[in-house]
């Protein structure tokens, strides 16, 4: 019984310091190009315009999920490569609850290697699963994270999504 209660303990404390670490993982160096906080309000812009012409309305800007989009942005660019798995292999919806964020519907799009905010939303509105995502009728919110690798990629996440 002792045994089983100090197995469980050390389960937890082995959990925290994983959650824990995912701070400093974040916290790791990560190049974002000085024209960042324009880019994502252009691209903002640009998909606030594609939803109101097809009749779906604005996405709101949410912190919270820029702070997950920014990370998985920075993720990516330090692996050098597209995947919608972040650390430790969580999937969007683990990631958003890191980010605070609980979410009734949520939609993630990826890119790289677009330098504009123009060409990516262009991108995505050229690929049917990427538009399907951006013109999800029930989203409310948006976030949008971007991050350059070694050689100046761009990598790009777009989270939208609607709150429990």
């Amino acid at each position: 019984m002792m045994f089983a209660r100090s197995l469980r303990g050390l389960r937890a404390g082995l959990i925290a310091l994983a959650v824990m670490s995912l701070g400093a993982a974040s916290a790791m160096a990560c190049s974002v190009p000085a024209t960042a906080d324009d880019m994502r309000a252009a691209a903002v812009t640009a998909i606030n315009a594609a939803r109101r012409d097809t009749g779906s309305r604005a996405l709101a800007y949410s912190a919270d999920l820029q702070d997950a989009a920014q990370d998985h942005a920075c993720a990516l660019a330090r692996r050098g490569r597209i995947s919608h798995r972040g650390l430790f292999g969580t999937g969007l919806r683990t990631r958003l609850w890191w980010a605070g964020y609980r979410a009734a519907l949520a939609v993630e799009n990826l890119a790289a290697g677009q330098s504009s905010a123009n060409a990516v939303v262009a991108a995505w509105m050229g690929s049917p699963g990427h538009r399907a995502n951006l013109l999800t009728p029930g989203l409310r919110a948006i976030g949008l994270g971007l991050a350059q690798d070694g050689g100046g990629r761009i990598y790009w996440v777009m989270i939208g999504a609607a709150p429990r």
